[in-house]
């Protein structure tokens, strides 16, 4: 997913980033103590956007998938992000990630923009938003 030269040094600053900017929100599902799964949601992400946040990153380990954790988390995030006054909530994914589209569309999430050489050259992105 980090598509860089030293993806352990980028992956360090984005963690980094995470728990130091004010501005993303972790959150983490953990059954008797083991973390099946996390999100990052990002408020206020875009210049000029008003109650606005962001999925930046969700993800759910590979035996915890299915059986309903991502929804779970989403819908917490969303009650969470209403609750503190974002209105309006989008989620970037690759127009290749089959699974990711459909999971975006089953918690009622719209296609909003397909972003050209977006994400890197040749790779276009789609942006899902859902109105809270």
């Amino acid at each position: 997913m980090i598509s860089d030269e030293n993806p352990d040094e980028i992956s360090k600053l984005v963690v980094d980033d995470f728990f130091t900017n004010s501005s993303y929100h972790v959150y983490v599902i953990e059954i008797l103590n083991v973390v099946k799964g996390f999100g990052v949601i990002k408020f206020n992400p875009f210049e000029g956007g008003n109650g606005i946040a962001e999925f930046v990153w969700l993800g759910i380990d590979k035996d915890s998938k299915r059986a309903g954790l991502g929804s779970k988390l989403v819908q917490y995030l969303e009650q969470y992000s209403r609750e503190n006054g974002i209105r309006k909530i989008y989620v970037k994914t690759s127009v290749t990630n089959k699974s990711a589209i459909c999971f975006w569309i089953m918690q009622d999430y719209k296609f909003e923009a397909r972003m050209l050489d977006f994400s890197l050259k040749s790779y276009d992105d789609y942006y899902l938003g859902k109105e809270l």
